[in-house]
């Protein structure tokens, strides 16, 4: 899990130093990674740097999971599907995932601040209901009880957020 994460995180970060800015802090919370930074970055760059993360994340899972394949090796494969799920699951469109933050640029372009703030609460509690019921239907399917769980995570997160 650690190595999908952290190209992940440097897919970030290697993004905000070409755009100019310096990151100063990595801050681990129950929401995930939080990077701090010092200086001045545009809406369109905080959108390409928030793909960033996912975008390296996904192409160091297809790496990985080419050389496990030609080497056999089961640790680069289970780095491959890691990486897979986690940058993928990151793209979902709630905050304060990746594809939330990119959801929320978009909406901020078409809508203004007031009603994308609205839209991008209403489009996470849906994400997070789709995945709660989602893992009930894996759950009784006898596949497991993550997605079930990834979505009351997901959905706790959009708690505090109303969609009036």
């Amino acid at each position: 899990l650690f190595p999908a994460v952290l190209i992940h995180e440097l897919g970030h970060i290697f993004l905000m130093l070409l755009f100019g800015v310096r990151p100063t802090q990595l801050k681990a919370t129950l929401s995930g990674f939080e990077i701090s930074y010092s200086g001045a970055i545009s809406e369109k760059q905080e959108m390409l740097t928030a793909l960033a993360g996912p975008a390296f994340g996904l192409i160091f899972s297809l790496i990985c999971a080419r050389l496990g394949q030609l080497r056999q090796n089961d640790y680069l494969l289970l780095c491959a599907g890691l990486g897979f799920v986690i940058n993928t699951f990151n793209l979902l469109p709630a905050l304060p995932l990746d594809g939330g933050r990119v959801l929320l640029f978009a909406f901020r372009a078409l809508f203004g601040e007031g009603k994308a703030q609205r839209l991008i609460r209403c489009v996470g509690l849906l994400a997070a209901l789709l995945l709660v019921v989602c893992g009930l239907y894996f759950i009784a399917k006898g596949f497991g009880f993550a997605l079930f769980f990834a979505g009351v995570w997901l959905f706790t997160l959009q708690q505090n957020k109303s969609c009036k």
